[in-house]
């Protein structure tokens, strides 16, 4: 081997083989103390994505879970206002069947019905009030309801003038009125529309369905509301098949209109017309029917309420028309509460819509306007009470399934999640038994390395003994 001075190669090969050592060693030392064996994308680029994807996923399952907590939450809440409605329904049942019984005097009868009236007032407000985080647990704006979907409307008493304003989400509103022509940015339902043909118009002016008829109900949902426009109110046209023991209308909380000789009670094959009035509340229209079953021969009552339905007694009936007027209804908007999971699905959604919704309010459960002033009237409140709790118990059951369905998604995405971050753990957690081996490796390494590069340096101080 040739002796030279230029170049020190011995060195050179020390020096590089210190470098590789001391570069993997400073690797080791921090997988060693950040726990982690991927410290960037030259450590493992594969392993770095892979690890990545699998902290997404399990960041997106954690926060499933959570956002399925919090649907139990809401849920939870519906059901104790819900609990808090039996608690009151059962009070009902105590007082209408006390007021049923004949042996009470007037005044007794007042006091009982005067705390049965309350207590339909207290279930409205649970209804109308119960919020979670500022939703409504119940629904809060079914905007329209009408004895029969398919029943003619109006809007307001039917005048051309007339119109009702329905507000969008994104802000703009158009007016809907009576005439069969479309002017003035006025969209006009024709002669016989019904409930449908009124969604229908909302639904064109946004071009979204926001308006549906669920049941016998008008819901909007998607932010749209009916706010102010000339009249705020609805007509429906309630036509009474002849021979008919019932009358069923929308809300006996409504006013209703009878015209002279539409509408007529029929006592023993005696045929009676009902008294013209206008804009009356439903006790009032009672005592006109059944003033006309007086004139007809009856010696009590031929009518009564129970629910949202007028009820004939045995040998009575009921045929002709009445108009109906609905309350104003709701301006505030439907809520949809619905689960989101880590997938972007819906696992889960409690929609308060008409037809799935849970709905506590006494029209709802057909209490609106059951009074317990007679025999009778007790008989057929205690009869919608009963009806009512078992409406409400139904409803609590549908609440506790969503609840079980919810409890079994959190459970299911804390089981994903915990896989998930057991398998990027073992993607990236540091093997500490193979680490500590490497570093003590690297360490000798080091020392060998420094202690050979030492003894390149002095080989070639053995040339200069040439020169002497």
């Amino acid at each position: 081997m040739a002796l030279g001075v230029l170049n020190n190669i011995a060195s050179v090969y020390a020096q590089n083989n210190l470098t590789q050592t001391q570069n993997a060693l400073n690797t080791t030392l921090q997988q060693l103390s950040s726990g982690s064996r991927i410290n960037s994308g030259a450590d493992d680029a594969a392993g770095l994505s892979l690890a990545n994807g699998l902290e997404a996923s399990s960041t997106a399952l954690t926060q499933s879970a959570e956002n399925a907590t919090e649907g139990v939450d809401f849920l939870q809440v519906a059901d104790g206002a819900l609990s808090q409605i039996t608690s009151l329904l059962n009070r009902a049942v105590t007082l209408a069947t006390e007021a049923s019984n004949g042996t009470l005097n007037s005044s007794q009868v007042g006091a009982a019905n005067s705390e049965y009236q309350k207590i339909l007032t207290e279930t409205d407000t649970i209804n109308n009030n119960t919020e979670y985080n500022g939703i409504n647990t119940f629904a809060t704006n079914a905007a329209y309801t009408v004895a029969s979907p398919t029943d003619p409307i109006t809007i307001g008493t039917g005048a051309a003038t007339d119109d009702i304003k329905v507000t969008y989400a994104d802000g703009s509103s158009q007016l809907i009125g009576n005439s069969t022509t479309t002017t003035g940015g006025v969209t006009d339902l024709q002669a016989g529309a019904t409930l449908g043909d009124l969604a229908k118009a909302i639904n064109a002016g946004s071009g979204t369905a926001v308006a549906s008829v669920q049941n016998d109900q008008l819901v909007l949902t998607g932010g749209a509301k009916i706010s102010a426009g000339t009249v705020s109110a609805l007509t429906d046209a309630v036509t009474v098949a002849g021979g008919s023991t019932t009358v069923g209308v929308g809300s006996s909380s409504d006013t209703f209109t009878t015209t002279t000789g539409n509408l007529s009670v029929s006592y023993n094959g005696v045929t009676t017309a009902v008294a013209a009035a206008a804009a009356q509340s439903m006790s009032t229209l009672l005592t006109a029917i059944n003033a006309a079953g007086t004139t007809s021969g009856a010696t009590s009552p031929v009518a009564s309420l129970s629910g949202n339905t007028i009820v004939m007694r045995s040998g009575s009936s009921i045929a002709g028309a009445l108009a109906e007027t609905a309350a104003t209804p709701n301006s505030g908007t439907n809520a949809s509460v619905a689960i989101f999971t880590s997938d972007g699905t819906i696992s889960k959604s409690y929609n308060n819509l008409a037809s799935d919704m849970v709905d506590s309010n006494t029209s709802a459960l057909s209490l609106a306007g059951t009074i317990l002033t007679d025999t009778t009237s007790a008989q057929n409140a205690l009869t919608a009470i009963n009806a009512a709790i078992t409406t409400v118990a139904a409803d609590r059951g549908t609440i506790g399934a969503n609840i079980n369905t919810l409890t079994a998604v959190e459970n299911v995405m804390n089981t994903q999640s915990t896989d998930t971050l057991s398998a990027e753990n073992d993607v990236t957690a540091t093997d500490y038994g193979t680490a500590t081996s490497n570093m003590s490796k690297y360490q000798i390494l080091m020392q060998t390395g420094i202690a050979a590069l030492s003894q390149a340096q002095q080989s070639q101080q053995l040339i200069t003994k040439l020169l002497q």
